[in-house]
């Protein structure tokens, strides 16, 4: 009896140790019928693209992935040569199998041996089936647009088609346990549901409309993220996050730098991990392929608060001193700034500074006499700017950044540019490449009457522009 007991124990252990071993694998077993592909892919999304973590040769359409790992948890894609393919939800269960056929994935998908993985799925067609009912709701709609009764037929009907969208995302809620990502992901999917406040604003509300607008735009920006937890890296291996992001920076946010750093940090404030690092890359590389004047600011602040704070601990010593030359560049030169005063020696051996110019307008144009685009705009900035609203005030303060004095005298008379300020900075005393990062020429900066910073780096016909938007601005 001692015996038997022995190895029965002996058997649990090693049913046990077995089960361990199988647990640290992943074995994804494929399917595909009508296919002359002869290998696919697994792989994980990320900021909008995909990564490849393993491949399987298929022979009579069947394949393996497997590998004595666990993959992270998220929405995979499974993609073959012909580029055709589908997305799977991976999740606690990795040994599973999957039979489809690629006419037609989200109808034939067949998952045995992974609950999650099949919710999901079955989540898919429900949603597929739902936008198409949502597509043909909207044509009927928009047929109908001088039939008031009609129209409000169809309102209901599309509100309906959204309430059963949210009641079957809620049901998942309840199928799956709290650590389960499918109904994290399928919550994630659902906008902000703005509350009605025609309701609670009297008609007699002075701008009613306005306010309506203003307290809906407030209450989609505050709840833009409710589905997301910030502290769940699974979010990260998803198709969507990044056109979730995209969309709530590029036209939900206001385009100000204040407003990028301030709602930049709520989100990454509430992250941690892998997510911290993702949104502090995201806002800082928003802020620099920005396109919007000015909004080198947001990068001036999320770089000294994030990274040359030291919180970027994944960044390398070399992005970092990419970084803080930029921020070094950057930082006195921001719009709203008051420019960096400038004391320049002039053909004649005088001196004059950029503060002392008294000018409603000062436009701060660095030159050289051998640039090529020089050549070309410098002549255009006496004809099409400086001859154009002299008579408002406006004056050039321009720099000659090199100091071959025959060929900037030259070059001078020439055009007949006796009309500027010209001055240079023969022994480079002023730095004033670093306080107005003119590391390129032309370098133009359009100055207040304070020496306020209030547009840079601009070409000739957008800084007419803008002088005559801002001179017609204040005649009115």
């Amino acid at each position: 009896m001692k015996k038997i007991l022995i190895s029965f124990i002996a058997v649990l252990i090693s049913f046990s140790l077995a089960n361990s071993l199988t647990a640290q694998n992943y074995r994804i077993a494929i399917q595909f019928s009508n296919t002359s592909d002869s290998t696919a892919y697994l792989a994980h999304y990320f900021d909008g693209r995909i990564f490849a973590d393993d491949t399987t040769q298929l022979v009579n359409g069947k394949g393996l992935f497997s590998k004595k790992k666990i993959l992270d948890q998220g929405i995979y894609v499974v993609y073959l040569p012909s580029q055709k393919y589908f997305d799977v939800l991976i999740g606690e269960d990795q040994q599973f199998e999957i039979t489809t056929d690629p006419k037609d994935f989200i109808s034939s998908i067949q998952i045995t041996g992974a609950e999650e993985s099949k919710a999901f799925h079955e989540f898919q067609q429900f949603m597929k089936s739902q936008n198409e009912k949502s597509k043909k709701l909207q044509e009927a709609f928009k047929t109908h647009v001088n039939n008031a009764a009609e129209k409000e037929k169809y309102r209901k009907a599309y509100k309906n088609a959204d309430l059963e969208v949210r009641s079957y995302i809620a049901s998942l809620k309840s199928k799956f346990n709290d650590q389960s990502f499918l109904s994290k992901f399928a919550q994630f999917t659902l906008s902000p549901k703005i509350p009605d406040f025609s309701k609670s604003i009297p008609d007699s509300a002075v701008d009613r409309d306005k306010l309506i607008q203003k307290k809906s735009y407030l209450y989609n920006k505050d709840h833009f993220f409710d589905y997301v937890d910030f502290s769940d890296d699974r979010f990260l291996r998803t198709p969507i996050l990044k056109n979730k992001f995209d969309f709530f920076f590029e036209k939900i946010l206001v385009q100000s730098p204040d407003t990028i750093v301030k709602e930049s940090s709520k989100l990454i404030e509430k992250a941690n991990h892998d997510f911290f690092q993702y949104l502090t890359q995201y806002s800082l590389n928003y802020a620099v392929k920005s396109k919007i004047m000015g909004m080198d600011a947001a990068f001036v602040k999320l770089a000294k608060k994030y990274y040359l704070s030291g919180q970027a601990n994944w960044a390398d010593s070399t992005l970092l001193a990419n970084i803080r030359e930029k921020v070094i560049k950057l930082q006195f030169n921001l719009i709203g700034m008051k420019g960096q005063d400038l004391n320049m020696e002039t053909p004649e051996g005088e001196y004059v500074r950029l503060s002392e110019v008294n000018a409603p307008y000062t436009i701060l144009y660095f030159w050289e006499p051998d640039c090529g685009h020089c050549k070309k705009s410098t002549p255009k900035l006496k004809t099409i700017i400086y001859d154009k609203f002299k008579d408002k005030g406006v004056k050039i303060f321009a720099v000659c950044t090199q100091n071959e004095k025959e060929k900037w005298n030259k070059f001078i008379a020439d055009n007949d540019l006796f009309d500027f300020i010209n001055c240079y900075d023969p022994n480079y005393q002023t730095n004033f490449r670093i306080y107005y990062d003119v590391f390129s020429t032309p370098t133009i900066y359009l100055l207040d009457k304070d020496k306020k910073i209030i547009a840079k780096r601009l070409d000739i016909e957008t800084l007419k522009t803008f002088l005559d938007n801002k001179l017609t601005k204040n005649k009115e």
